[in-house]
């Protein structure tokens, strides 16, 4: 495991990362030996070192020299999950302050094509751009959730949004794949997400297919009238690493209205509780 690279992928820069690391390592140290042991110049190590105590990753111990110390792991995990979330809120709460007087000033900016043709779908990829893009989804939907997948493994990182539907009387529907088409593995992470998704939504109706599920995807407020409706799909493609795979993403109505219908069908006709 690149613990650095997760570190950094936690939010860390490459400076902070490898200072904390030879922290971690190394126990208690002053800033020169941290220098040397991290590989980060002198004359960065103590800006760096007083950001990971910023951060409540790293303790500051007074003295003649002043010494460090890592906190310790789990503290360090929790903290950073704490660091995260409180980024996450700040932003959240900026775009909430600026967002009508941003979108007055991107609208007198923006300058549209004469005739800009409306796009059938538009791609992204498979992992955290599908799984932000479906959180997004989430958010907006009104009226109607319904949600075809493999295990629904990626629940954890949609939960929040998909609880917040449910309280707010979005209809939610879920429709996962036949336990005798998954491995043993497969079963396990579909009978724990199920366990979850009974535990947190109560209310919420799950059905297993008696047949293969050429999509995966949510499907947003759809309308057999083709007036609404938004969607997220990927094809099935077992030949082809998930990571590697890209996700469809579409507005049409008319579109959505037809996925809508293979969902009714199959959750009607080709699923059981």
């Amino acid at each position: 495991m690149d613990i650095k690279r997760i570190f950094e992928e936690l939010g860390l820069s490459s400076y902070q990362a490898k200072v904390l690391i030879a922290l971690i390592q190394c126990g208690e140290a002053k800033a020169s030996d941290i220098s040397q042991l991290s590989g980060v110049p002198r004359a960065k190590v103590y800006s760096v070192l007083d950001q990971l105590v910023d951060l409540g990753l790293v303790d500051k111990k007074p003295g003649r020299p002043i010494k460090y110390r890592a906190k310790p792991p789990k503290e360090i995990v929790e903290r950073l999950k704490m660091n995260i979330e409180m980024e996450y809120r700040r932003k959240l709460n900026r775009i909430e302050e600026v967002g009508e007087d941003l979108i007055k000033i991107l609208k007198d900016l923006y300058k549209p094509l004469e005739a800009e043709p409306k796009e059938l779908i538009r791609i992204v990829k498979v992992g955290e751009p599908s799984e932000r893009e479906t959180r997004l989804l989430f958010s907006e939907a009104q009226r109607e959730i319904d949600i075809v997948s493999k295990v629904f493994e990626y629940y954890p990182k949609v939960r929040n949004e998909l609880i917040s539907a449910v309280e707010r009387g979005v209809d939610v529907k879920i429709l996962l794949l036949g336990e005798h088409f998954l491995d043993e593995k497969s079963k396990r992470v579909q009978k724990e997400i199920i366990k979850m998704l009974k535990k947190d939504l109560r209310n919420v109706k799950v059905r297993l297919s008696k047949t293969i599920l050429p999509l995966r995807g949510v499907i947003v407020d759809p309308s057999y009238n083709y007036t609404s409706g938004k969607a997220i799909f990927v094809v099935e493609d077992p030949k082809t690493p998930l990571y590697l795979r890209d996700a469809a993403i579409t507005e049409n109505p008319s579109l959505v209205a037809g996925m809508k219908k293979y969902f009714d069908l199959i959750w009607k006709y080709e699923s059981i509780e």
